[in-house]
Formats: C-alpha cells, structure tokens, sequence
C-alpha cells in the first residue's frame, strides 16, 4: 500500500476536468488518476531525468490502478477576468470573460490518494519520493502545491474517503454525496496515450485519450457558501457644494461675476435638460424651480458664488446647495464644464471662452473655501449688496439698508445685526444686470459695500440681497 498527500498551502485547487470548457466553472475534484499519473511523468522528464526508465514505468503502472481519494472539507467558488478580444478597438471596447474556478480546501487543505494494491521496491519507493518533492503544482499553475509520501492512514475526522461507485441507472447517490466521472486508463497504462497533447488528440476527432475510461467515483457535496451578512449601505453624504476652479491664466475680474456665474448657470440648465425634456417638469435645485416651474423660496436652492483669494480676480466659482444636489444634476454640472467653456458672446462685453474644471465636491463645510466657514461676528462684502427692493421716497438711506438686510437675515434665519456700516470701494463697476433676463445697465439698482456686526458669531456663506444667488452680496468675515 502507497499514499500520497497534496498540500495546498494557498488552500486553493483549480483544476479542469478534461474535456470541459473552462468557461464552463467545473472543478476536478478530486484529481482523477489520469492527472495524476501525467503529473507524475512531467517530473520526471523535466526535473529528474536521469531516474531509470526500468524503475518509473512499473511504478506508473502500479499507480494506474484506481486510488482511494480522502477529501477535506471544501467549497466552490470562481472569478472572473475580462480583458480585450481581437473586436476590441480604441473607440469600440470589447472584451472576452474568462471564469476561474477553483476549490477551497478547509481541515489541513491536504488530499490523500491511497493505492491498496501497490507495492513499491526501495528503488521505486525513492524514485517516487523524489518525483513527489519535484511536483510543483497540480491542476493549473495556481494550485501550488506540496507532494510527499504519507506514512499511515489518512486522518478519519477532518476527511472523507472516496471509493469507486458501482452503480447502473437505477442507482442514485446516497444523501450529501455526488457521483463524479474521473478519467484513468483503461486497463493496463498505455504510456504513448500518456503523454498525447490535448491538441493532437482533438486533431484525431477524439474527446479523451485513446485507452482511458470514465470512473464514477463518490464524492461529498461541497460545503455551502458561507453566510454573508447583509451589507449595510452607508449613506453617502448629501452634496451641497461644488467648487470649479477656472483653467486660465488671465482671470476675468470679479467685477464681472454676475455675467459669468448668469452663464454658467444657464450651461449647466442647458446640460441637465438635453435629452431629457421632461426634467424641466421635474424640481431642480440646480435651476431654482419647483415642479410647476415656479421659483423655490428659502434660498435653499442653488447659489454661484465667485471666490477671489487677492479681492481683484476670479479663481473659483463655487456652487453651494444647502438643499443638496442630485445626482442628475451633479452629472450635469461634470459635463458642462468638460464638454464646454463659458462665456458671453464674442460682441458683448464681458468674460470669453473660460475652461472649468471641477476640483472639489461634497459636503459644504468639506468643499467650500474654509473663509466662508469661519465663525466670525464680523462680516463685509467683497461684491456690492443690492437691496431687493426701492428706496421709498424721502427714506432714510441707513434706516432703508437696515430694513433690507434685516428682512435679508430673517429670511436665512440669521440674527439682526448690531451695526451697520457703509465701505468704500468700486461697486458702480460691478455687472448688476442678467443678460439672460433681458434686464440692462439702466435698470440696474444702486450697489453698496457693506459691513455688518453680529451679537455673536454666525458660520457662512453668507450672501443678501439681489442676485445673491449668483455672487452679488457675497460676505467675507473680517477680523
């Protein structure tokens, strides 16, 4: 009697019955005696050639008859690789899917095959152990593995042992157990069968070697696939920023901001509903409108905020939602500044042909400028306050800027400033009307610099006024 044991120190057996497609995900498990005996051979022929053929021969003869496999317990599984297939083009991606399979092997992850019949001389014994030692995978190049002669019986408690099955139609496997065919050869070794190329032998219209048979063997089932737990989706945190930053080196000054935070906005609109009219139905945060294509109240939708970090020049242009972004429109605001530049039209004064690019986007207090987020009880503008509504006649200006800024807080749930100050500066340059509303330099309201004092500090942004929501009346603290 010979055993030999197969250890997978990668716990890990990948192997394809023969004629099987791998695609197919079928394991030979356990290895049927033609695999074996063809592992055997290939030692010996390329890492010990000079054991004498009079010794292997009748030792592969003797190993030709039918082992008793022992299996530790196991279970199934596969991977999947894709890579490109000869359709697969720069502009046309194509790809081919290949299925790994493989058993998993538990207990000490060792197969042992016993033959009963064998009995092996001193010379065969050593050439046998030699060839084991030499044997540096079985199955495909993956299974690693270790061969050795086992001395004693397999371990009873962690493996079962797997005999031939004798069995005709009516026979049907016993409950947990399977029946697997296992190629071997057919009587007495035919050693030219052996070691036939799989190709050669498709070439001669056959699927399995001439002087081989099919075994039925009976085998364990695998164990089942172990319990996952439900995976627990962590809520993504809501979007209610995103910063762009221009791609350019000569800014456009912030005295444009208006124009420019007016057309990107219109550009990202432009982006969410092309090819999809029916979003214009929908509310959009984005585009400030409700379902009924009234606009939202509460300031809860979206502002386009120029970010300056010398006072003079554009840098960012930030979008802050505190109602969040959805995905649509978060994929809209991506391709618009991928696709496109923004801009006025060439005959009308203003910026040109900028390029955007997304660089940050999230939560507000992780994505915006970390001034904005300051808490601070001092706060001044750096673009003009313009108040929503007119001067009345023969008001006050300070008592009508209070009233306006006041009634601006409120609706932010802000508190009222303990004072008020009025800032010099070049607001009268400032862009004050919205091309896109047909409004004009006539039109456009008186702008202030403003400085505003709280009873305690208050977190921003912070914006008021008209077209606050596209970069006018933006706050800055001040120490």
């Amino acid at each position: 009697m010979i055993t030999l044991a197969f250890h997978f120190p990668n716990r890990r057996y990948h192997a394809t019955p023969w004629g099987r497609y791998l695609n197919e995900g079928a394991v030979e498990l356990p290895p049927s005696p033609w695999r074996i005996l063809r592992t055997l051979y290939a030692a010996w022929k390329t890492r010990h050639p000079e054991l004498d053929t009079d010794t292997i021969h009748p030792l592969l003869h003797q190993l030709a008859a039918p082992p008793v496999y022992h299996l530790p317990p196991y279970r199934l599984a596969h991977v999947r690789h894709y890579h490109p297939d000869t359709h697969h083009r720069a502009d046309h991606h194509s790809t081919d899917r290949a299925i790994d399979a493989f058993a998993i092997l538990g207990a000490d992850a060792t197969l042992y095959l016993t033959w009963h019949t064998a009995a092996l001389t001193t010379a065969q014994h050593k050439a046998l152990e030699l060839l084991c030692q030499a044997v540096p995978y079985l199955g495909r190049s993956e299974s690693l593995t270790q061969a050795r002669i086992h001395e004693g019986p397999p371990p009873a408690d962690t493996h079962t042992p797997c005999a031939l099955h004798l069995w005709n139609d009516d026979t049907q496997a016993a409950s947990g157990t399977d029946t697997v065919q296992l190629l071997a050869p057919d009587g007495a070794l035919d050693l030219a069968a052996l070691t036939q190329r799989p190709v050669d032998i498709r070439a001669d219209k056959r699927r399995y070697p001439p002087n081989t048979r099919l075994l039925p063997y009976t085998v364990p089932l695998p164990d089942p696939a172990p319990h996952r737990p439900a995976r627990t989706t962590r809520a993504r945190p809501l979007t209610t920023a995103v910063r762009l930053t221009l791609a350019e080196r000569i800014r456009p000054p912030l005295t444009q901001a208006l124009t420019l935070t007016d057309a990107l906005r219109a550009a990202c609109i432009k982006q969410l509903t092309t090819g999809h009219p029916d979003r214009l139905q929908q509310a959009s945060v984005l585009a400030g409108k409700n379902a009924d294509q009234t606009p939202m109240r509460g300031h809860q939708h979206t502002h386009f905020i120029p970010y300056s970090t010398n006072g003079r020049h554009i840098d960012d242009i930030v979008l802050w939602a505190p109602a969040g972004l959805s995905d649509e429109e978060l994929h809209a605001i991506h391709e618009t500044a991928r696709t496109r530049t923004i801009g006025v039209p060439q005959d009308i004064p203003g910026p040109h042909n900028l390029h955007l690019r997304v660089t940050a986007y999230g939560p507000a207090e992780a994505t915006l400028p970390r001034a904005w987020t300051t808490p601070a009880a001092r706060w001044t503008t750096t673009t003009p306050f313009i108040p929503p509504r007119h001067r009345k006649k023969k008001q006050e200006l300070h008592a009508y800027l209070t009233a306006e800024i006041t009634r601006e807080l409120a609706h932010r749930d802000l508190p009222e400033p303990t004072d008020i100050t009025l800032t010099p500066g070049p607001w009268s340059r400032h862009t004050r009307h919205r091309r896109s509303k047909k409004e004009t330099l006539a039109t456009a309201r008186t702008a202030y610099g403003i400085q505003l004092t709280f009873p305690h500090p208050i977190t921003g942004p912070l914006t008021l006024g008209r077209h606050s929501h596209f970069g006018l009346g933006t706050f800055t603290p001040t120490p």
